[in-house]
């Protein structure tokens, strides 16, 4: 065994899956299982099933199995490398040279993580300090003192200096502070602000979001300039504003299964402590189609895009549709009518009646489960500005349409659209159907045909309904599974799993099993183990293994199962060789060729005489 395999066995044997899962949401123990509502799609009761002796998970209603690693890899949108390094970090395994790490630790770089890390320390111990007063006093009005510590807010010291001086003290590369934006020609841009550490959805720190404090240093307007209330870290190497959603990581720990998008830090940081758990907020920029896919994984009970009431949410909400019009996912709109945050409407002030608290958080609820899909609010704002009943407004209305089928990717989502599309708009389809061949040629973005072969979204390939054959095969395997030893045989003894098979993927896997019995593993469990490792990535083969592994339990006695499958599929082969027989022999006979005709019978003959057992029984 390679050093890479080794490692991914010494990483899963070390990482308990049950422990993993309840990190994320709740499992109920159900005989030797346990069960959940899946995490990967909506479902009104559980058929996510966990099995802890041999380490893998299984979904009845969406098929998505896997081990540790595919888990992680499915929850938190990362590779199988990153997946397998988070899981080595969680256990204290070292995986030097196993990626050509530790060979090049110099030319990487440093980490910036860890810089960002301690940056965000720095800031978490001023908020607490003396000259923190003023930031806690805000945090305080507004009703938000619980977050303190939770969400790891800081404050950056007024004045020039103080984070340069503490870089200094602990040796940090000025580079990555730069590239934070913290550090600019010599400013602290920072300085005097409230701090929002923003984490991407794997918990780590990537970037800083600042807030002027209302009647603090440096809020004072000088000259034209007026300061900007927030300011974000910049685009950088590790930092992509339209990949990142503020709060995602608490979301996904919440075990959010509908994700509300919002406008701001203090809106979301409210709503968590509200209870709206799945509330997150792009940073400075429009919902995007890369927020999107960040978080289709998760909101398994779709999103809800949360804007202001006025214009300027309006066209927000206008232009979050051209985002989302290829998302799987149900998006729905929602529009403040109050004229004021989330924060101010969730969260009560110091000294407010709690009645009238939840009142308010009553109300919210009810602006989010009453959402209207995106394609119903984006139509009313378009009837907002454009009227349907003259005929010019009409074409334009008409066009926007089909500029907005035209960026559709999915022709059966497109056809669905534009129907929905015509009854608004009360037009036969078939005339926006001309609109677009006639207009607006159909674009897909590059990055959107490179995501659809990620090893995430690759669909699955076990079939609904499956041959006779393949039904036996699978069998085999679970009968295999069941008692791998069944295929050790002395020498000279003809193993029982022999081909030909129709299914490719259960002859590979017989063959992955014959691996794990020669490194020692002959358990049903640790084979189960070995295979899902090996198949990490390889989603066409874990829901076959799944599969097989949750038949094991009714297999009574797998050598007995095991011969009866044997024989069955003997007789299946060899009537399926009879058929193609009597085919070629009625050929012969046809075409007046007697040599060729005599020779098939003969082997038709001996093909009847395996048959023949079958028919002596029935």
């Amino acid at each position: 065994m390679d050093r890479f395999e080794d490692a991914k066995l010494r990483v899963k044997e070390a990482t308990d899956l049950v422990a993993l899962i309840e990190s994320y949401l709740p499992l109920k123990p159900r005989g030797r299982q346990f069960v959940a509502l899946c995490p990967f799609h909506a479902e009104k009761s559980p058929s996510f099933y966990v099995t802890p002796d041999s380490q893998f998970y299984h979904c009845f209603g969406c098929g998505k199995s896997g081990d540790v690693f595919t888990f992680l890899m499915e929850r938190e949108g990362l590779t199988f490398r990153e997946a397998m390094e988070s899981l080595a970090d969680r256990s204290k395994i070292s995986l030097d040279g196993v990626f050509g790490r530790g060979e090049d630790l110099q030319k990487r770089g440093p980490d910036v993580v860890q810089v960002l890390g301690e940056v965000r320390s720095f800031f978490q111990q001023s908020l607490h300090g003396p000259e923190g007063a003023l930031a806690r006093d805000y945090l305080e009005q507004r009703g938000l003192t619980q977050a303190v510590d939770s969400w790891a807010l800081g404050y950056h010291p007024y004045g020039q200096g103080s984070l340069r001086a503490f870089a200094q003290q602990r040796q940090l590369p000025c580079q990555v502070l730069e590239d934070a934006g913290l550090l600019r020609n010599g400013r602290e841009p920072y300085a005097g602000r409230l701090i929002f550490p923003i984490e991407d959805e794997r918990g780590r720190v990537v970037g800083f979001g600042g807030r002027i404090l209302p009647g603090g240093p440096g809020s004072e307007r000088n000259g034209d300039y007026d300061p900007p209330k927030y300011i974000n870290s910049p685009e950088s190497a590790h930092f992509h504003k339209r990949a990142v959603l503020f709060g995602l990581h608490r979301a996904k720990l919440a075990g959010a299964r509908r994700i509300v998008v919002m406008e701001g830090y203090t809106d979301v940081i409210a709503s968590h402590l509200a209870g709206f758990s799945g509330a997150v907020a792009a940073l400075g920029t429009s919902f995007t189609q890369e927020h999107t896919r960040k978080i289709e994984r998760y909101a398994s009970a779709g999103v809800v895009l949360l804007f202001d009431g006025d214009r300027a949410g309006q066209k927000a909400a206008e232009r979050a549709m051209r985002e989302l019009v290829n998302s799987p996912i149900s998006v729905k709109i929602a529009l403040m009518s109050e004229a004021k945050d989330p924060a101010d409407v969730v969260v009560g002030r110091p000294g407010e009646d709690p009645d009238l608290v939840t009142e308010r958080r009553v109300r919210f609820a009810d602006l989010i489960e009453g959402a209207d899909d995106a394609l119903v609010t984006w139509f009313r704002l378009l009837r907002k500005r454009l009227d349907f009943s003259q005929a010019g407004q009409l074409e334009s209305a008409a066009r926007e349409c089909t500029n907005l089928l035209a960026l559709v990717d999915n022709e059966l989502r497109r056809q669905g659209l534009m129907v929905e599309m015509a009854r608004h708009l009360a037009v036969p389809p078939q005339l926006l159907e001309r609109m677009i061949k006639t207009g607006v040629q159909r674009t897909v973005p590059v990055s959107e045909k490179a995501s659809d072969n990620s090893p995430a979204s690759a669909p699955v390939v076990v079939p609904q309904r499956l041959s006779p054959a393949v039904s036996a095969e699978h069998e085999l395997l679970a009968c295999i599974l069941a008692q791998p030893s069944l295929l050790q045989v002395e020498p000279g003894v003809t193993e029982p799993c022999q081909g030909p098979f129709e299914s490719a993927a259960i002859a590979e896997l017989l063959g992955m099993v014959r691996d794990a019995l020669a490194v020692g593993r002959s358990d049903g469990p640790e084979v189960v183990r070995y295979l899902f490792t090996r198949c990490a990535d390889r989603q066409d083969l874990r829901q076959w293994i799944a599969t097989a592994a949750l038949s094991i339990d009714r297999i009574a006695e797998p050598a007995a199962f095991l011969a009866a499958v044997q024989r069955g599929r003997q007789r299946y082969l060899a009537n399926q060789s009879a058929r193609s027989l009597r085919q070629r022999l009625q050929q012969a006979l046809t075409a007046g060729d007697r040599p060729t005709a005599d020779l098939l019978t003969r082997q038709l003959v001996d093909q009847l005489r395996v048959e023949r057992p079958r028919s002596a029984t029935s």
